[in-house]
């Protein structure tokens, strides 16, 4: 059986490849070496690495690399070095230099794999442009659909002013509630620079604090407490929970309670087992099953539990109402 050539397997890789004497005298060169950069084996093969080509291999940064090689490391990985060719262009490669002993005369060489990754750099770099871009135009979003929704609200505030029907003024109060809701998320949103998730603790917090103190009426004192731990939620998330905690907050104040009252309300939001658990409590007279909440507000409660695959759960009685809702484990965890 013919006994292979070291060299005709090095032929085979796809990096490019050279064997080096210890003062850097190109031995071989394999072909995609000489494809790669642009070279002829009959003019590469016996002459210095850093003549190569009327010195463009002379590269600072590849020098100081085969110098350790040759000063007694017997390795040198994943070194990258970007360099500008006058015959090619810019190449960014990465080596990985490796000393080794030519059968028989146990002569020292260096084996110099080099990795030309130009095109791959250029791709990420494209893709975090274009990924920049996208962000910049999110963010221009947001602060348009901040804007448009304090628009809106203004408008519901002067219709507000203006109606005199008792009830056409709650209802609309109801949605200029929900429209602040999703107004404060996109304000979270812009004030963290991001268009992709935003942290339950600050989200919420405020978003109940600003409920309590527009709800609240002279007849009825009603306190809030807040649990509310740090999560990361995603936008699509974050909606649907505003949404649920605008209703069941508002609801609370408004209906749990009898005039001239005080009373409290508790906002939780905590993992528990692995699920996130958002809870708000009163200690208020019990739901009526004829008042308000048992409408649109249920309905829409209902319907964003679902959206977010979570299960819904109530306790009510003399001692006042518990809403839970059980969200499902994250994806990936």
């Amino acid at each position: 059986m013919r006994q292979v050539d070291p060299l005709d397997i090095l032929e085979t890789i796809r990096e490019g490849l050279l064997v080096l004497d210890p003062d850097l005298t190109i031995r071989f060169a394999n072909r995609s070496f000489c494809s790669t950069f642009a070279v002829a084996p009959e003019v590469t093969v016996g002459q210095k690495l850093y003549g190569l080509g009327s010195g463009q291999w002379d590269i600072p940064k590849l020098r100081s690399a085969l110098e350790m090689i040759v000063s007694g490391h017997n390795t040198i990985e994943a070194f990258e070095v970007d360099h500008v060719f006058p015959s090619i262009g810019r190449r960014v490669m990465v080596l990985n230099a490796r000393v080794v002993y030519r059968p028989g005369d146990n002569i020292q060489q260096i084996l110099l794999a080099i990795d030309d990754i130009t095109e791959r750099v250029g791709l990420e770099r494209e893709r975090s442009a274009a990924y920049e871009r996208v962000v910049v135009l999110m963010q221009e979003l947001v602060h348009r659909v901040k804007n448009n929704l304090q628009l809106i609200a203004s408008m519901i505030a002067i219709e507000i002013r203006r109606h005199k029907s008792s009830e056409g003024k709650a209802a609309l109060e109801r949605v200029s509630h929900r429209i602040h809701a999703l107004s404060t998320l996109y304000s979270k949103l812009q004030a963290a620079d991001t268009v992709e998730a935003i942290d339950a603790a600050t989200y919420l917090d405020e978003l109940c604090h600003d409920l309590v103190a527009s709800v609240n009426n002279g007849d009825t004192a009603v306190s809030l407490k807040t649990d509310i731990e740090s999560a990361l939620l995603p936008t699509g998330q974050a909606i649907p929970i505003g949404i649920i905690v605008n209703e069941l907050v508002t609801n609370a104040i408004k209906y749990a309670f009898p005039p001239n009252t005080k009373g409290a309300v508790l906002v939780s939001f905590k993992r528990e087992g692995g699920r996130l658990c958002l809870t708000v409590a009163d200690d208020g007279k019990g739901v009526d099953p004829q008042r308000a909440d048992s409408g649109l507000g249920g309905q829409l409660v209902e319907g964003f539990a679902l959206q977010l695959g979570g299960q819904l759960e109530r306790e009510s009685g003399i001692q006042g109402t518990t809403v839970r809702l059980i969200l499902p484990p994250p994806e990936g965890s």
